[in-house]
């Protein structure tokens, strides 16, 4: 299902949450980034229709989420916090609201316990929900969010607090609903998770859309030289590595190391780089130890968007 939002701005009062955000969203997994309150559980309400835009259009495949009654049937959402029935069983919760949706007891509690169970909660669905740990809180809200079948997931956060074990299995389980064709929106500050399960990302800082693609484009986008390393086997070729690459065009700059016997270019064309650097090697006899950016991590780009002079 295609979600989009087109110039949407949501104010409460003389506070303004989020800012003319533009977002075109199809089947697989996009990850929503952005520092405490930069607006996207506000972005994410627009679209579940919890709340209206003061300006702008969200649609759904064509409806509009906060009139379509049909459309939030197709609706999964796993909020940032708690939201429990202390009381009540991780399966009296998960089945609960699968009555909602009209199904009778007896097959809800049949699909609750199935749901649960893929999750790694069949020994302690049981046990009632204010003994459980952070990870079997996150299990039970994903659970009660997917049990249904919905065509589109929205997830807040859903690794805060999980640990390492439970991390994996959704990121697994995630990965599957993405590929049997659901649209799912994720939000994180779990950078390294969310690069392991997508690299359509849409940074958010202050309100306002920073950028969206895969971080490859987005790089290019904004124009941030990327640095690329190059170690050679012999010391004595790292001056004369570095005088061939100051040469080249799409040298912006370079550093020597000679500790750690390296050259260092600053570039906004790496692709060209990749290509070109084996023939040059090869052409000046120069054997390398190995070539590497460790400024090719969605880490890297998320603090130069939001912490760099260039918003500022």
């Amino acid at each position: 299902m295609r979600i989009k939002l087109e110039q949407v701005t949501k104010n409460y009062g003389n506070v303004q949450g989020i800012s003319n955000i533009n977002l075109d969203v199809g089947t697989g997994i996009t990850g929503i980034l952005g520092p405490n309150g930069a607006g996207k559980s506000t972005t994410m309400k627009m679209i579940l229709g919890l709340s209206r835009p003061s300006r702008g259009r969200v649609t759904v495949e064509g409806k509009d989420p906060f009139t379509s009654q049909d459309l939030k049937r197709n609706f999964g959402f796993v909020p940032e916090y708690d939201c429990f029935y202390e009381h009540m069983t991780g399966l009296e919760f998960v089945a609960y609201f699968l009555r909602m949706h009209d199904i009778s007891k007896e097959k809800a509690e049949g699909m609750a316990r199935e749901s649960l169970s893929e999750l790694g909660l069949e020994l302690a669905m049981d046990r009632k929900i204010n003994t459980y740990s952070r990870g079997m809180r996150q299990k039970t809200k994903v659970a009660r969010a997917t049990v249904f079948n919905p065509e589109i997931l929205i997830m807040d956060e859903p690794f805060q607090g999980a640990d390492p074990t439970t991390r994996i299995l959704l990121m697994e389980k995630m990965t599957k609903w993405a590929e049997n064709g659901k649209t799912i929106l994720v939000s994180s500050h779990i950078l390294h998770d969310v690069q392991s399960l997508t690299d359509n990302i849409a940074l958010i800082n202050n309100g306002k859309m920073l950028a969206y693609g895969n971080r490859h484009e987005i790089r290019d986008l904004i124009n941030i030289p990327r640095p690329i390393s190059i170690v050679p086997v012999k010391k004595g070729n790292l001056r004369k590595l570095a005088k061939i690459m100051i040469d080249k065009k799409w040298t912006k700059a370079t550093a020597i190391d000679e500790e750690n016997n390296e050259v260092t270019i600053e570039t906004n064309q790496s692709e060209e780089i990749y290509l070109e650097l084996p023939k040059i090697l090869q052409k000046e006899k120069i054997t390398v130890e190995k070539i590497y950016s460790e400024d090719d991590s969605l880490d890297s780009l998320y603090s130069k968007l939001v912490e760099g002079a260039q918003w500022k």
